[in-house]
């Protein structure tokens, strides 16, 4: 299955970190960026975030129209603002928190005005670092809350969750699929709120991504994907398949075998290599892996997963992938 791709706009940007806070390359003006993207035949989409200058909605949906391209996810700002930096949908200050509900109700506008496909909620800010910091409890209720509100403003948009365990804050509220999964099922009547399931941020939590995937998808929440890698540790956002091949190659197999056929995110971060090169690495190792899953025998995989016959699964899929061995 050949999925549609879009790309983070990293690759192309200065890529600033807590310790080169310049970044490794120069910046590029906004407009640059999205027209070097626009001309990438590799990518078939591009997301856009909000709040933007005030002509560049009109000049973004008149260049997406001549380049043949479409709108992916449409991204409140969610973690650069410093006046967030004690919460969004969970601030305490409820003066914060409407402006973060209301930011999200625009966001969701603009994702319908440009025939989007979701927007991408990642609360960075909505977590905690120490103990004793937060009433915990009181917390997830500011949350539940504000999620519903949002969802409730229009059904016809999707809003997705992205979890992650930590960064900024140690810990963040939404953390793992199954505390994403809980928060569907809490607003259950939301039928438009769903999960993203970022490979990156399934590693660093310790989860399985092809079975957090698969849960997202059997409860019919899954809303979206981001392809990247890490070492387990931290949120590197290495190129896609870099590390963990096995595992990467499941998780294919299992967008497979459950029909995902939305957005794949390229969200990768190459802070001091070739951007667009390590960019383009991925889209063909995305292609790659697409074409491991395909020729591998998937229904008979299956069949063994549910005997438990893993050894002749593990043979077979060795068999298929690499024909000399």
């Amino acid at each position: 299955m050949r999925r549609r791709i879009e790309s983070s706009s990293a690759p192309f940007t200065g890529l600033i970190d807590r310790f080169v806070t310049t970044g490794y390359k120069p910046s590029v003006p906004q407009k640059e960026v999205a027209l070097t993207m626009m001309n990438m035949e590799e990518i078939d989409g591009l997301g856009f975030g909000v709040p933007f200058d005030a002509d560049y909605l009109d000049w973004f949906k008149k260049e997406m129209k001549a380049h043949g391209k479409q709108v992916s996810t449409v991204c409140p700002d969610t973690y650069m603002d410093p006046k967030i930096q004690d919460g969004m949908l969970m601030a305490r200050d409820p003066g914060i928190r409407r402006e973060s509900i209301e930011l999200c109700k625009k966001t969701m506008d603009v994702c319908a005005e440009l025939n989007g496909a979701d927007i991408l909620l990642w609360q960075a800010h909505d977590g905690y670092s120490y103990p004793f910091e937060d009433d915990y409890a009181q917390r997830w209720d500011m949350l539940l809350e504000s999620l519903d509100e949002i969802c409730a403003y229009r059904d016809d948009v999707k809003v997705t969750i992205e979890y992650k365990c930590k960064e900024p804050k140690t810990r963040q509220y939404i953390s793992d699929v199954g505390k994403s999964l809980f928060i569907c099922e809490q607003l259950r009547e939301r039928k438009n709120l769903g999960i993203v399931v970022d490979i990156g941020h399934s590693l660093i939590v310790d989860e399985n991504p092809a079975e957090a995937l698969a849960l997202a998808a059997h409860y019919g929440k899954l809303f979206h994907v981001h392809l990247n890698d890490n070492y387990r540790s931290v949120d590197d956002d290495l190129m896609v398949g870099a590390v963990h091949f096995w595992e990467t190659l499941e998780f294919f197999y299992e967008m497979d075998m459950v029909g995902y056929d939305g957005w794949l995110n390229l969200d990768i971060w190459p802070s001091y290599i070739d951007g667009p090169g390590a960019l383009r690495e991925s889209i063909k190792r995305v292609r790659m892996f697409e074409n491991l899953v395909e020729n591998l025998p998937r229904e008979e995989i299956r069949s063994l997963q549910r005997k438990g016959d893993l050894v002749k699964a593990m043979e077979i899929v060795r068999k298929t992938c690499i024909k000399e061995y």
